[in-house]
């Protein structure tokens, strides 16, 4: 009969091995993310494929649709001014619309709020691009599908998404993308 003494010892060899098991495979698990590198928006579930339909009014009571781009590549912007990386990247996408004006149609599309906060802010902030509502983020979901803030769309001039990306975009990157996609079409 062994010794209550070593029964104990031999169990806490055991727990002690298991946590150690665990830690590793927690830390296999936590590398799979790093070794994929950063997304760069060219796989998505709408690259390659038909834009979705994107018939929206705007704050300027126009109804917008990828129509309206006229040749030009389009990008669509989900966002909310709740959303603070989206009220982070305005500024630069402000510049960009006017700096690509000629080759790029910017379309803002609000996360269902209120007309009058999201005029409120588009006027704070200088945002001159088009604005669209989207009060019961029917066009939203149609896009996304899920939840997550903000969310870009990059449509070429035949209509298809050429570029998704979900989450924030830093300046730099957004002109990287721009003259990528701009180079091609």
């Amino acid at each position: 009969m062994i010794p209550a003494i070593l029964r104990r010892r031999r169990y806490s060899l055991l727990w002690l091995l298991v946590i150690v098991a665990l830690a590793v495979l927690l830390a296999v698990l936590a590398t799979i993310p790093l070794l994929r590198g950063t997304p760069d928006g060219r796989i998505g579930s709408l690259v390659g494929q038909p834009a979705p339909a994107l018939s929206v009014e705007g704050l300027d009571g126009r109804t917008w649709s990828l129509a309206d781009a006229d040749g030009r590549l389009v990008w669509v912007n989900f966002w909310a001014t709740s959303c603070e990386p989206c009220r982070t990247e305005m500024p630069a996408m402000q510049r960009l619309a006017e700096e690509y004006g000629d080759e790029l149609l910017v379309l803002g599309v609000d996360w269902g709020e209120e007309r009058d906060v999201v005029a409120a802010f588009v006027e704070r902030y200088g945002v001159t691009y088009p604005i669209l509502l989207d009060p019961t983020l029917e066009t939203y979901y149609r896009w996304a599908g899920t939840d997550g803030l903000p969310r870009h769309y990059f449509i070429g001039p035949e209509g298809t998404v050429v570029r998704e990306v979900i989450g924030p975009l830093d300046p730099a990157r957004m002109v990287a993308i721009l003259d990528e996609l701009l180079a091609s079409t």
